[in-house]
């Protein structure tokens, strides 16, 4: 990483440090009715952050935060008002109180969407009738804790302040006071989740946003990161919940009303999506016009104008304010996908492939075999994959063929896990993975590259291998090492730092495969692999394949048959879902049965 990529890291901690700093100066000189204002703008700030942990990087649009922001103001209020009398302090009893209850709910819902695998509308659907339904219950649910009494519509009322001192004389905190605790503990929930997400966690968290199957084809157990990511989120928004019920003195069940949870996301918009710290400043700058234009100077049309700036600030600054400075901040910075420009053929090195596959076998144990036995899969009428029976061993390449529709691309997946069987078996070595989980069989030895590249393009070259690489050894010292030996091999060095979305498509190729090799996989299955390639390249992935099948078993979907000659491995045609024949590609080239179904005359079609 050069330096001016290390003082683009930097910025992320070194921004808000002297933006919390600025506050905590202002705090001692600022009006106290507008401390007061500005306070909620930073609990409105955590909300949205917690917003943004779940969509801006984890790319699920949930609608239920306020509902989580309500249950952990709640609670928190609950605790407040029981405790505060006995020990004085309220910070200590509410906010993590309010955090935990918050983040627990925020996990439940997160499983039940999650480990549901539902689609992202459902999702969304599902989070903001979450919070209706709380909002309807609060209205009529009345009951009382200790002190603490929660009226229905009339609300919660006699919440404390915040305390910070102990003992039964302890006062509340004045207006200038509060806001410089909300912005103490603001930044403290934003540098926890920065470097969260800067982290390995974060990390997965990201590449489940770009590319969710390719994250579970590496290996990573996507929907426990998913539930785990929910489940902070849910916590951040307890935090502001436990915050905003000190703050305000009262709660009443508007919290969970439908305005409130479209506010969050028009923070996270307006701030910069996936910055962390935009939710701040849509926050700050939404609350900011509000107070403006509430004193007078829009002549009573506060929330027409608010609403113009707001479509403006969307339709013009797409990728929000903090997005904008982003942008404008990386114009200054050397444009590290220069290195693709100067990418020439992509030449591996054989001798490093036998060595890391070599090492591969130490590590993780010899190639294994893949099997069916009688595998059926059906959509509707349809029958791709027929009780097709095959056993798959290494030593040399083993190819698929067949014309469109023959069912290999489904026959694959099926093996892989994205096809999910109606009747037979499959099995890795002496293991049943037929309704095992995509990354339990990854885990198992399986590496899987499909029919279009898949990379994360956002992340560079090399933290696209760094990434697979720590799937398997969950050692970043090791994972460095792998990625490292496998860039060499690829040719690739010069091109480590350049975002993955700036290759080409056959450098995308050799990324993806070079994924693959990453995790030492011991059976291989690559679709289409050739595809996009020049014939030069085509050349050296023939090369790979022969090589690779010398230390693990390598099945291989094509239609190029030049390519698949050059295997010189065993060939299995598929043909309407069943098994047709099977031999060397020669022979079968001058089978006058093979040549029927590929060029569709009426005997075998």
């Amino acid at each position: 990483m050069t330096l001016s990529q290390r003082l683009y890291r930097a910025s992320a901690w070194l921004f808000p440090a002297i933006a919390v700093a600025l506050a905590l100066c202002l705090s001692f000189v600022m009006d106290p009715y507008l401390a007061f204002l500005g306070a909620s703008w930073v609990i409105f700030g955590i909300l949205g952050l917690s917003l943004d942990i779940v969509w801006g990087r984890g790319g699920f649009l949930s609608l239920g935060q306020t509902a989580f922001f309500g249950l952990g103001g709640y609670l928190g209020a609950i605790a407040a008002v029981n405790l505060a009398p006995v020990i004085g302090n309220t910070l200590l009893p509410t906010l993590p109180l309010a955090a935990l209850f918050g983040g627990l709910c925020a996990g439940v819902l997160g499983a039940l969407i999650f480990l549901a695998r539902m689609g992202p509308l459902q999702a969304t659907i599902l989070s903001y009738t979450f919070t209706l339904l709380l909002w309807s219950l609060t209205q009529s649910l009345k009951f009382a804790v200790g002190k603490a009494v929660v009226g229905g519509d009339n609300g919660m009322s006699g919440i404390p302040g915040i305390v910070i001192g102990f003992g039964p004389h302890a006062r509340a905190l004045p207006p200038n006071g509060v806001f410089a605790v909300c912005v103490i503990v603001a930044a403290l929930a934003y540098f926890a989740t920065l470097a969260l997400m800067r982290s390995t966690f974060g990390r997965v968290v990201d590449c489940i946003r770009l590319d969710i199957q390719k994250t579970e084809l590496l290996g990573y157990d996507v929907r426990r990161v998913q539930v785990v990511n929910m489940a902070w989120a849910g916590a951040v928004a307890g935090l502001a919940g436990g915050l905003f019920a000190l703050w305000s003195n009262y709660l009443n069940p508007s919290m969970f009303s439908v305005q409130e949870a479209l506010l969050p996301p028009i923070h996270v918009l307006v701030g910069g999506l996936g910055t962390l710290a935009g939710p701040f400043v849509g926050a700050l700058t939404i609350g900011g016009l509000s107070f403006w234009l509430g004193g007078g100077v829009a002549g009573g049309q506060t929330t027409l104008i608010l609403g113009i700036v707001l479509v403006l600030l969307v339709l013009f600054l797409r990728n929000g304010i903090l997005g904008a400075f982003d942008q404008l901040w990386r114009r200054f910075l050397p444009d590290p996908n220069a290195a693709a420009r100067d990418a020439g053929e992509v030449r591996i090195n054989v001798g490093d492939l036998d060595r890391i596959m070599r090492e591969a076998e130490i590590q993780v144990g010899p190639a294994k075999t893949l099997s069916t036995d009688r595998v059926f899969k059906q959509f509707g009428g349809v029958i791709p994959v027929n009780n097709v029976s095959r056993s798959f061993a290494p030593g040399r390449p083993m190819a698929l063929i067949g014309p469109n529709g023959a069912g290999k691309s489904s026959y694959l997946k099926t093996c892989v896990g994205v096809y999910q069987p109606e009747g037979g078996r499959v099995m890795i070595g002496d293991t049943d993975v037929t309704h095992a989980p995509i990354f339990r069989r990854v885990r198992l030895g399986m590496g899987v590259k499909n029919q279009k590249p898949q990379v994360f393009g956002a992340l560079s070259v090399y933290d696209n291998l760094w990434t697979a690489a720590f799937a398997r050894t969950r050692n970043k010292a090791k994972a460095a090492d792998v990625a490292g030996r496998v860039l060499a091999m690829l040719g690739m060095t010069a091109q480590a730092a350049v975002e993955a979305q700036a290759l080409s498509h056959g450098q995308q190729q050799w990324l993806d495969i070079g994924m693959v090799l990453c995790l030492a996989p011991r059976v291989v299955l690559l679709d289409e692999p050739a595809a996009g390639m020049t014939n030069e390249e085509t050349r050296e992935l023939s090369l790979l394949v022969r090589t690779l099948a010398r230390h693990t078993t390598v099945v291989v979907v094509e239609h190029d048959m030049d390519f698949v000659r050059t295997l010189e491995g065993h060939v299995t045609v598929l043909h309407q879902g069943e098994v047709f024949t099977e031999g060397d590609i020669d022979s079968l080239r001058a089978d006058e049965r093979v040549l029927d179904i590929y060029l569709g005359r009426r005997q075998h079609v």
